[in-house]
């Protein structure tokens, strides 16, 4: 079966601190990047694509998995920059700002323990890409 959307653990190759990207929208919260799957689009695509949208970043898509959650695929992008601690603003409008996170912020639209099963997966398990 195929899923139809997909969610970013956006992590930095460059810090090895434990942080990862969230993004605040405007009507839910909190939450990792993500988005649909275009007809024509592979997951590690679509997840870049979104990526770029949400927080002008890009990466290399690592690894995905289809277990992690119920309804879509997580994938894992490495961005190649220093996390630091001031948010930036998205252009994408349903996006009030993105961040780095090291701790979950007020106002999630997930819940920690969501979160936790996806900063606890263990990627050597999943599919991963060629580079």
């Amino acid at each position: 079966m195929n899923k139809e959307f997909v969610v970013i653990w956006a992590t930095t190759k460059v810090s090895k601190n434990d942080c990862w990207l969230m993004v605040l929208n405007r009507e839910r919260g909190w939450e990792l990047p993500g988005g649909k799957i275009e007809k024509s689009e592979k997951i590690d695509e679509a997840g870049l694509r979104e990526l770029y949208e949400e927080t002008g970043l890009l990466g290399v898509a690592k690894a995905y998995d289809d277990l992690i959650i119920e309804d879509g695929y997580v994938l894992w992008i490495e961005v190649d920059i220093e996390p630091g601690h001031l948010s930036w603003e998205s252009k994408d409008a349903s996006i009030e700002e993105v961040g780095w996170c090291v701790d979950f912020p007020e106002r999630l639209s997930w819940s920690v323990e969501e979160i936790n099963k996806v900063r606890n997966h263990d990627w050597s398990a999943s599919k991963r890409f060629k580079s």
